[in-house]
């Protein structure tokens, strides 16, 4: 099933957006939706996520998973590790406008 196609999957995912990660977009906003659909990356454990980003390697000082919680970046959800990168969707933002 395609988010895209599928009104309450495109719906439960914009609202989850917002709700944990603080992003904002329209339902009409389809290519902003397939955006942030790229940005987030879902991992098993919070080890997991060290291990394949190298978060706590790069970030030492903003590494606790408390840090990562409280600023939005990473979030438990249904026992997942949801990560979204502010990075890429910031770069992915700049090809959206330009």
């Amino acid at each position: 099933m395609n988010i895209e196609e599928n009104t309450l999957l495109k719906y439960t995912f914009l609202e989850l957006l917002r709700k944990e990660f603080g992003i904002h977009i329209k339902e009409t906003e389809v290519e902003k939706a397939t955006l942030a659909k790229q940005c987030v990356e879902i991992y098993s454990t919070p080890e997991e996520f060290y291990e394949k980003t190298n978060w706590d390697k790069d970030n030492p000082e903003q590494s606790s998973f408390q840090y990562l919680e409280e600023n939005k970046i990473c979030r438990r959800i249904q026992g997942k590790v949801w990560y979204f990168s502010r990075i890429r969707w910031e770069e992915g933002l700049k090809k959206l406008e330009s």
